[in-house]
């Protein structure tokens, strides 16, 4: 299909997408799904970190939408299938080099300081088993509370861009060095959790009064949070960044004055 598109959840946005909603039946994160000719992954990590977060909605929502092949689940395994398939028997080296681009967009150094084992290994004499014996073990090292899922993620991101020959979407967390990490890399659009209503205006004609029982939702998580306001880019030539009340924010995106961002920020048009 010409139109396809190809996007990544990330664990923060499925947590935050979950809680927004009109009621228990209506949420964020469903309207994302329901968007025309998206495709939806993640990695089996993200999995393993809504657990983490102690949220059974969430995890409970993903499961299902796994299970109904609405998401395409990856592990590391099926990662280097597809490299496999494009490189042979360089694919182990593909790997390696992969994670080390998304720990340098991550941290300096992350990649030698905390992928000892990888750091270590020479991966065009291992074989895959061992291979994934040592990547385990450094993944198990790291532990909880590392941003493993992000990272795995952006690895997986790689593999997708080589697969499609395309940009890849990214619907991911408000924290802005995790989505300016993505966009370094090259090759995918960040689509934040207020980004979203953006893009749900453009792809499903998400109208003011469809969204208003969602945005009170999200004033009120906002809200509990102390936040007051949003950041928007202006239209000066320095681009200045302007704190805008939320209410103000969603008032001009849906009368067509606010556009999203390949960061998944937003600037005024």
């Amino acid at each position: 299909m010409a139109n396809e598109k190809y996007a990544l959840l990330d664990t923060d946005f499925i947590s935050k997408m979950h809680l927004i909603r009109k009621d228990d039946q209506n949420k964020l994160i469903d309207k994302i799904m329901v968007m025309p000719n998206y495709t939806f992954y993640c990695h089996e990590q993200i999995s393993v970190e809504l657990l983490r977060h102690n949220t059974v909605g969430p995890l409970e929502w993903f499961k299902g939408k796994v299970k109904s092949k609405l998401i395409y689940l990856y592990n590391d395994e099926m990662i280097l299938d597809e490299l496999t398939a494009i490189y042979g028997d360089l694919a182990l080296a593909m790997y390696v080099d992969m994670l080390k681009t998304a720990c340098d967009a991550y941290k300096d150094r992350y990649f030698e300081e905390n992928f000892t084992e990888m750091s270590k290994i020479n991966a065009l004499y291992v074989g895959r088993t061992e291979f994934l014996e040592k990547l385990t073990l450094d993944c198990e090292t790291i532990g909880a509370g590392k941003n493993l899922g992000e990272l795995k993620s952006y690895v997986l991101l790689q593999a997708l861009n080589m697969k499609f020959g395309q940009r890849v979407y990214v619907f991911c967390s408000d924290d802005k060095n995790a989505r300016n990490g993505i966009v370094a890399m090259g090759g995918a659009n960040c689509i934040s959790v207020l980004s979203s209503f953006v893009r749900l205006q453009k792809e499903i004609h998400f109208s003011r009064e469809d969204a208003e029982p969602y945005i009170k939702s999200y004033m009120s998580c906002c809200l509990g949070k102390n936040q007051t306001t949003f950041r928007i880019q202006d239209t000066s030539k320095e681009k200045r960044i302007c704190k805008v009340p939320c209410e103000q924010v969603f008032d001009e995106i849906f009368a067509g004055k606010i556009d999203e961002m390949r960061t998944g920020n937003l600037k005024y048009i």
